[in-house]
C-alpha cells in the first residue's frame, strides 16, 4: 500500500491580530480669545490647561501609530513608558495651577480625566494585554479580549464628555465663547478608532470560522472521523454565517479590501467542506475498513481465494483512495496557504493605509 501523505499546515499565529490599541477619544479643542498673560483671564486659564491635554493627546497619537505600523514591540512599548509620564506630568501640572477666583471645578474635572487616562493605560492595558495571550486560544477568549477593549472605550468617552461638560460650564459662568476647531490631531485620532472597531468586526468573523478549521484539521490528524464530521459541520455553519454577516459590512472609507480578503477566506471553507473534506472521511472510512480485512486475513494460514480476491480488492481500494486523499490534501493546502496569506498581506495593508502615521 502507498503511504498516505497528508500534508498538515501549522495553523500559525496570524498577524491578524493587531497590537492592542486603546482607543482614546479625540480630545475636543476650543478655540478662545487670550487677552491676557496670566490666570486671572478665564481664556488664558483655559489655554493652559488645554495645552496640557493636546500635548499628551500628540504623544498618544504617535504612540497608536508606531503600534499600528509594525515598529519593534520594544519601540512601542518604551513609547508607551513615556506617554505614560507625559500623562503623569501633565496631571501635575494642572494639578499645581491655581483655582480661577475660588472656582476650582474645571481644573478638578481637568485632574480627574487625565487620572482616568493614566488608570487605562496603566492598569487597563496590563489586564488586556493578559488577556491578549490567550486571546487566540479559543472565539470565546477573542470576543472577551474585544469586549474587554470596548469597555476601556466606553469609560473614556464617559470621562470625555464629563471633560467636555466642564469646560462648558466654566465657559458659560465666564462668558467666553468657544468655538470648536476642526483639529488635525482630533481627526487622526478618530480615524485610529473608526479603523479599530471596524477591523475587530471584521477580524471576529473571520477568526471564528479560522478557529474552528483548526479543531477540524486537528481532528483530521487523528484519524477521528466522528470528530472531522462534527468539526466540518460547525465549520460550514459558521463559515456561511460569516458571510451572511459579511452582506452587512459596507467598505472602509471606500477600500473594500479588508472585506473582500474575509469573504475569500469563508469562501474556501465553504469549498473545503463541500467539495473535498468528503473525500478526506472517504479514506479514513476505507483505511479502517483496510485494516480490518487484513488483520482477519493474517490470522488465515490457508486463505480462500475468496479471501484473497476480498484483500485485494481493498487493497486496490486504499491505494485508490490514497492518491485522491494526497491530492485533496496537497489542493487544500495550497489554497489555504494561499487565502490566509491574502488575507494577512491585507490586513497590514489595511492599517498602513486607514492608521495615520504621525511622529
Amino acid at each position: 500500500m502507498k503511504n498516505n501523505l497528508f500534508l498538515m499546515i501549522s495553523l500559525k499565529k496570524l498577524p491578524c491580530m493587531k497590537q492592542l490599541l486603546f482607543i482614546i477619544p479625540a480630545l475636543f479643542f476650543f478655540a478662545f480669545a487670550a487677552v491676557a498673560q496670566d490666570y486671572s483671564n478665564p481664556g488664558e486659564y483655559m489655554d493652559a490647561i488645554s495645552k496640557q491635554r493636546e500635548n499628551v493627546s500628540k504623544k498618544f497619537m504617535a504612540y497608536a501609530s508606531a503600534a499600528a505600523h509594525g515598529k519593534k514591540a520594544k519601540k512601542v512599548e518604551n513609547l508607551r513608558a513615556k506617554l505614560l509620564d507625559e500623562v503623569q506630568e501633565a496631571r501635575m501640572n494642572i494639578a499645581g495651577l491655581p483655582s480661577f477666583k475660588g472656582d476650582k471645578s474645571y481644573r478638578d474635572s481637568t485632574v480627574s480625566f487625565i487620572k482616568l487616562y493614566y488608570h487605562v493605560l496603566n492598569e487597563d492595558y496590563s489586564k488586556i494585554i493578559n488577556m491578549e495571550e490567550i486571546a487566540e486560544q479559543s472565539y470565546d477568549d477573542m470576543e472577551a479580549y474585544m469586549m474587554a477593549q470596548e469597555m476601556v472605550d466606553k469609560k473614556l468617552d464617559e470621562g470625555n464628555d464629563k471633560m467636555k461638560l466642564a469646560t462648558e460650564t466654566f465657559a458659560a459662568k465666564n462668558n467666553i465663547t468657544l468655538t470648536k476647531e476642526s483639529s488635525v490631531l482630533a481627526d487622526k485620532m478618530k480615524q485610529v478608532g473608526e479603523t479599530n472597531k471596524y477591523y475587530n468586526a471584521i477580524y471576529l468573523i473571520f477568526f471564528k470560522a479560522y478557529k474552528q478549521e483548526g479543531y477540524m484539521m486537528e481532528a483530521v490528524s487523528k484519524n477521528n472521523i466522528t470528530g472531522i464530521e462534527q468539526n466540518k459541520n460547525a465549520l460550514l455553519k459558521y463559515a456561511q454565517e460569516g458571510l451572511e454577516k459579511l452582506k452587512s459590512q459596507k467598505p472602509f472609507q471606500g477600500d473594500p479590501a479588508l472585506l473582500n480578503a474575509c469573504k475569500t477566506v469563508m469562501n474556501f471553507y465553504v469549498r473545503e467542506v463541500n467539495e473535498k473534506l468528503n473525500t478526506i472521511s472517504e479514506f479514513y472510512l476505507i483505511k479502517e475498513r483496510f485494516e480490518t480485512i487484513k488483520k482477519e486475513f493474517q490470522k488465515k494460514s490457508s486463505p480462500s481465494k475468496e479471501d484473497v480476491d476480498t484483500y485485494n480488492k481493498s487493497v486496490k481500494d486504499i491505494n485508490s483512495a490514497s492518491d485522491a486523499f494526497n491530492k485533496a490534501s496537497q489542493s487544500l493546502n495550497k489554497e489555504r496557504n494561499d487565502v490566509l496569506n491574502d488575507w494577512n498581506k491585507a490586513v497590514k495593508v489595511f492599517f498602513d493605509e486607514h492608521t495615520p502615521h504621525y511622529n
